[in-house]
């Protein structure tokens, strides 16, 4: 297999990859950002001062962003997951019912069957998660 054999059957592999190092990037850029400002309190308690009140509305802050994130309060506040998944799976439903007859129609019964399920799981988080 040469270059132009394997850039042909797997190009669509780029943006995966790219999301991930963006991902990466960006997960990298916001710790960075935290420890700086943690750094920046603990000079001032070393000092015997008081940080100043800005510097620890920016810490609650982070901590508050990275507990959302982490599944904490407001994470179910929103359907949309469902909604996604399911209209996902509607779409390609559809797209397996108008081409049964060909020899494709396999890959689109296999996403459906697969956003559906997704669609369910997002839809029993949902329901029964944490609120």
């Amino acid at each position: 297999m040469n270059f132009e054999e394997l850039f042909r059957d797997f190009w669509w592999l780029m943006f995966p990859i790219f999301g991930m190092a963006m991902a990466f990037r960006g997960n990298a850029s916001t710790e960075r950002s935290q420890q700086r400002v943690l750094d920046l309190i603990k000079v001032y308690t070393d000092q015997g001062k008081e940080p100043p009140k800005e510097l620890l509305d920016m810490a609650r802050k982070g901590l508050d962003e990275s507990v959302e994130a982490a599944g904490g309060p407001g994470k179910n506040d929103h359907a949309w997951t469902f909604v996604v998944f399911a209209a996902l799976a509607a779409g390609f439903g559809v797209g397996w019912y108008v081409s049964q007859s060909e020899s494709y129609a396999f890959a689109f019964l296999i996403v459906t069957v697969t956003m559906s399920v997704l669609a369910l799981g997002s839809l029993f988080i949902l329901l029964f998660g944490r609120k």
